[in-house]
């Protein structure tokens, strides 16, 4: 539009050609020229804020990062809050708050020395001691950190100080305002791990009520994005932050709208309501072959596995391992996921999903055998299922539990009910071990360890362990693993205990997930790493 004016100027036409271009010219702008000078500004303020809508399925438990509960709670904590270090979207420990740091020959002293630009939404710059105060706050037991302290159960003075013995966490020390010294008890190879999971990054201690797990006001983060609002069972709102000390996000505001039903979430995507959507199995088949839908698919590997958990404190039968067994034997995951899940996920051989460094490719899994499932009933004193008490599985994902209580009333002769609690009671009873005799669930990494799902869900004691399994031998077996500090030994514990695990059915693996999402033209960079999307810092959209 310019060089057309520029080259009436030139060629001097006359003053009434002159202004009829001019009036067509403002009139409708081809999209591809240039904008004149200080027009930038002016054009960016008509467009508005650039907003992504995202779904989430319930409101959180808590927006602190050591306090989470849910998966999608931790994503959001991505964006709000920021820790030493974080995984990239490869999957690689990286640097955050940390500008470097050394480790003693003995690999015991850690010493980070902190990025000095980094600033607490409260305007306060982020220090040392700051971690020090944040980690003995979620080492307090009536704080209920999500984590339980485990991260820093292997920090000098951790359990001392979590038992009420001792004042502070004596093993990490603020040097002066940038540089953070934390000795362990012995060498972890996995300490760094620990360091980049969101449940061990922290809150300014003016943000929160000491002891307890609630904020002063709104939640404080260091995070590229500064909370806006909550409105329960509505939305959670977050602007970009104008200081993150990696640059401000190109994006204005994230809208983590509550939207409990993926496939409502689904609809509301394909009527313009919301920007990405994680795409249902059922739907998947259908969204692949639709012409205009198909080009807004990404796929990303996940380290999630999609099992059933058979709660021995709540029901009887499932003491005996040859119940459990006969359960794993009734169950035709190949069936189930080419059939109901469009093969959106691959049957599980084991408990560690692929692509994790302790993951056991030669492990083969329970087939479908009905009538091994059949016989070892009997042998249990349930022949034909006589004498076995009702049963009830409790999901949030009706359609694929509901095939695995079908397969096993027909092959075991046995009473199967599917309850769909809210989100919120399911998440609830299944750390209190107490509400679901039954249950179908998924446990996502946080890092790329087996400790994930051989500690964290079978470790006997563990509040995660939610099925209540206890077996010596097993707990045996991992605590050699976690204290292992050769990482090749290590995984040999990892793989033996995973074995003992399958063979005495202390779960039942059904499916490795992946994730599939729809996301709207114009939007770029959003991805997802081996544990969940890596937040929106990065993300554009036109």
């Amino acid at each position: 539009m310019l060089a057309n004016r520029k080259g009436i100027l030139i060629f001097s036409l006359l003053l009434m050609l002159l202004v009829l271009t001019a009036c067509a010219a403002s009139q409708s702008e081809p999209a591809a020229s240039q904008p004149a000078a200080g027009t930038e500004a002016s054009a960016a303020e008509s467009a508005g804020p650039s907003v992504i809508r995202y779904p989430i399925t319930s409101d959180p438990s808590s927006l602190e990062p050591g306090l989470v509960l849910e998966l999608f709670a931790g994503q959001i904590a991505l964006d709000l809050h920021a820790g030493l270090f974080t995984y990239d979207q490869d999957t690689n420990l990286t640097p955050y708050i940390v500008r470097d740091w050394d480790v003693s020959d003995d690999g015991i002293v850690y010493t980070f020395n902190l990025r000095d630009d980094v600033l607490w939404h409260n305007g306060r710059a982020v220090v040392a001691n700051d971690f020090k105060v944040g980690w003995e706050r979620y080492l307090n037991p009536e704080v209920g950190a999500q984590s339980g302290g485990e991260p820093f159960s292997g920090i000098v003075g951790a359990e001392a100080f979590a038992a009420g013995e001792a004042d502070e966490l004596t093993g990490v020390e603020a040097v002066d305002d940038h540089t953070l010294r934390v000795t362990l008890t012995e060498e972890d190879p996995y300490f760094l791990q620990n360091l980049a999971i969101t449940t061990t990054w922290v809150v300014p201690s003016e943000a929160v009520v000491e002891g307890r797990p609630e904020w002063v006001g709104d939640p404080v983060g260091a995070g590229p994005f500064k909370f806006v609002e909550w409105q329960p069972n509505v939305k959670i709102v977050l602007e970009a932050n104008p200081d993150f000390f990696l640059g401000k996000p190109a994006i204005d505001r994230i809208e983590y709208v509550i939207v409990p039903d993926d496939n409502t979430a689904l609809a509301q995507y394909e009527a313009g309501e919301l920007d990405i959507v994680p795409v249902p199995p059922s739907d998947l088949q259908r969204i692949s072959e639709d012409a205009t839908l198909s080009q807004e698919l990404g796929h990303w590997t996940r380290a999630q596995l999609r099992y059933a958990g058979m709660n021995q404190s709540m029901f009887e039968p499932f003491k005996d391992a040859r119940v459990r067994q006969a359960f794993n034997y009734a169950i035709d995951r190949q069936t189930i996921i080419e059939n109901i899940l469009n093969n959106a996920w691959e049957p599980a051989t084991g408990i560690v999903p692929p692509n994790i460094p302790e993951y056991n490719p030669d492990l083969e899994g329970y087939p479908y055998d009905p009538e091994k499932a059949q016989e070892l009933m009997a042998e249990a004193g349930y022949p034909d299922g006589q004498g076995f008490p009702p049963l009830q599985i409790a999901t949030l994902e009706t359609t694929t539990a509901e095939a695995i209580a079908a397969q096993l009333s027909g092959n075991l002769g046995i009473e199967v009910e599917v309850t769909q609690p809210e989100r919120g009671d399911m998440i609830d009873g299944l750390w209190g071990h107490d509400r679901w005799q039954f249950f179908f669930f998924g446990w996502t990494a946080d890092r790329p360890s087996a400790a994930v799902w051989l500690y964290e869900l079978l470790y006997g004691g563990l509040e995660s362990n939610f099925s209540t399994y206890d077996n010596p031998d097993y707990n045996a077996l991992i605590d050699q693993a976690r204290s292992t500090t050769d990482l090749e030994e290590s995984k040999g514990y990892w793989q033996e205990a995973e074995a003992l695990a399958m063979d005495d059915a202390a779960m039942i693996p059904f499916g490795y997930s992946r994730y599939t999402f729809l996301i709207k033209p114009g939007i770029s960079g959003f991805g997802a790493n081996l544990f969940g999307p890596v937040g929106f810092a990065g993300v554009s959209k036109e």
